[in-house]
């Protein structure tokens, strides 16, 4: 497995680097969001960590533009701690979310969970289509289509969409979509990062009507509503 390490504070940077190696990671490192993006294209990595604030360009643009080309997992690191902050980064496109100062012990935790989920969304079996109206996904190769249109989502936003459609017209808890697409049943997860991936994956279904598909059952959970 390689993970990109895209971070400017070099010390942190080859701290996090040796202690993933350590571990049996390849690691390939990047100070800047220039480097970082050729990086990316270079090795095509299994993972990102990828810090906020960089010295060439903002870590939530860079986020974008990387997801555009690929739905690997990317974990952003930040030295802010607004919960704006974290809202801006989940929404650019980020799997999860850590503030500096953290633990190497829980980054780590957090790396494995998000590589565990990509081995499984990869690798996933029999593959399938599934269809609830324009909205299909095809499980071999990891795609979803409006009718013909592919749209671009990251392995967060197709593992949500992958259970809501396996569970159609069911209302499903919140600690049941923790568990089944993060795996941790939110001990390690953020209380935003559920909301903010089911507010980015709406807005991608119908960015005109982000209601249409995904439904808030308040004080309960979600249900994807079936059309046709």
């Amino acid at each position: 497995m390689t993970v990109l390490i895209i971070e400017d504070d070099k010390g942190l940077r080859t701290g996090i680097s040796f202690s993933l190696s350590q571990d049996g990671y390849e690691v390939a490192e990047a100070g800047t969001a220039r480097e970082g993006y050729a990086e990316f294209l270079k090795h095509r990595p299994d993972l990102i960590l990828l810090d906020l604030n960089l010295p060439d360009q903002d870590g939530v643009q860079l986020c974008r533009k990387i997801r555009k080309k690929d739905p690997v997992p990317i974990l952003m690191l930040t030295a802010r701690d607004m919960e704006t902050d974290e809202l801006l980064g989940l929404s650019s496109g980020a799997d999860d979310y850590m503030t500096k100062p953290f633990s190497i012990a829980v980054l780590k935790l957090r790396i494995a969970k998000l590589l565990e989920r990509k081995e499984r969304a990869d690798g996933a079996g029999e593959t399938q289509i599934l269809r609830s109206g324009p909205i299909s996904i095809h499980t071999g190769l990891i795609k979803v289509w409006e009718g013909e249109e592919e749209l671009e989502c990251s392995v967060t936003e197709y593992k949500l969409l992958k259970f809501f459609l396996d569970h159609p017209g069911q209302v499903l808890t919140r600690n049941q979509i923790l568990d089944a697409v993060w795996d941790s049943r939110g001990k390690y997860v953020s209380e935003n990062t559920l909301q903010v991936n089911i507010g980015r994956l709406r807005k991608k279904l119908d960015k005109e009507n982000p209601d249409r598909f995904i439904k808030t059952i308040h004080g309960i959970g979600y249900l994807w509503e079936e059309e046709g």
